[in-house]
């Protein structure tokens, strides 16, 4: 990630087999990218985040196994921060979307109330198409060796993401398609 400095971050995960509750954080790098300037910063915790539950797995019986997973960073038209980032529903893989108040990497981060993806799949990016469309794409389903990518339209409006399915019904602005 480069910030509004110009600086670049790294954006990364402690997961839920070194944390229990999987933490997102970011650690600014050189200029040069070979290395870290600073402490992390810790940016938020997956249980932080009011959609996501606790990760049951056979090999673990905590029930604070939250999963952090596979961050994206986006900067809406409207100059918000997003990133998306992935999580669990009841032992589903979901992809979320957190929002930094301030603009910044530093935060401090809300989180959506619901993910934006709840289908088994993950690791989510934004790109635009040729015909200047936005797409969410992402793996799905969470099962080795199944994963395959998936394209997902979605729409911006005031800093906030939509599919465009879930446009429709809150009667959001339609991308041309």
């Amino acid at each position: 990630f480069i910030d509004e400095k110009g600086l670049p971050w790294m954006v990364f995960c402690h997961e839920w087999v070194q944390v229990e509750n999987g933490e997102i954080c970011a650690i600014r790098l050189s200029e040069d990218l070979k290395e870290a300037v600073g402490e992390p910063l810790l940016l938020f915790r997956a249980s932080d985040a009011p959609w996501a539950t606790s990760f049951k797995h056979p090999k673990r019986t905590s029930e604070k196994n939250y999963v952090t997973d596979g961050t994206f960073m986006y900067r809406a038209a409207n100059g918000d921060l997003l990133m998306l980032w992935a999580s669990f529903v009841n032992n589903v893989y979901a992809q979320g979307i957190s929002r930094s108040l301030s603009g910044k990497i530093s935060g401090p981060w809300v989180h959506d109330e619901t993910p934006i993806y709840q289908n088994d799949g993950g690791h989510g990016m934004i790109f635009k198409t040729f015909e200047n469309n936005l797409m969410l794409t992402l793996h799905a389903p969470n099962q080795t060796p199944n994963e395959r990518p998936k394209f997902i339209p979605i729409v911006e409006e005031n800093g906030k993401i939509y599919t465009i399915k879930n446009a429709n019904k809150i009667g959001a602005k339609k991308p041309l398609i």
